[in-house]
């Protein structure tokens, strides 16, 4: 009897001390990156904060809404591909029935292995927008080539 209770003492503590390291769990933002885009008026270069936003994404089976905001925005993140198309285009307007700018986002991936519970992110180099249908959005300023992570501004919408 003594031994079965040593037994399972010994097997409870090895299952509560094994149950987990830091790397089961993937928090630390080593995922892959999401596009960054703030706002700005085209006659002055100022930032502008939008009373509302709509933005479509098309992944491949095309557009599905990401962006559905009618409260006040400065900035949105913007999932991209995860395959290897070599684009993702996205539709930008200020209202639900006016998303008609049309801006294509080239680009080189590259995969990089985080952790064994993260897996491989895509990092995305030599970052292009281009405004292929200008509507509400009247040009794009583009600030960094590359989107390593989600900490600086990739890119500005003059409205």
């Amino acid at each position: 009897m003594k031994f079965l209770k040593i037994f399972l003492l010994s097997v409870f503590l090895l299952s509560v001390f094994s149950c987990g390291s830091d790397d089961d769990i993937c928090l630390g933002g080593e995922a892959t990156p999401r596009l960054k885009m703030k706002f700005k008026t085209k006659a002055t270069g100022k930032l502008k904060t939008l009373d509302s936003l709509f933005i479509n994404v098309d992944y491949g089976n095309g557009p599905v809404q990401v962006i559905a905001a009618r409260a006040k925005t400065d900035s949105v993140l913007i999932p991209l591909r995860v395959d290897d198309y070599p684009f993702t285009k996205m539709y930008v307007g200020l209202s639900r029935k006016a998303v008609t700018s049309e801006i294509k986002i080239n680009y080189t991936t590259k995969s990089s292995y985080v952790s064994p519970a993260c897996g491989i992110k895509k990092v995305y180099e030599n970052v292009t927008p281009v405004l292929e249908v200008p509507a509400a959005v009247v040009d794009i300023e583009q600030n960094q080539t590359q989107i390593l992570d989600e900490s600086k501004t990739h890119f500005y919408l003059l409205f």
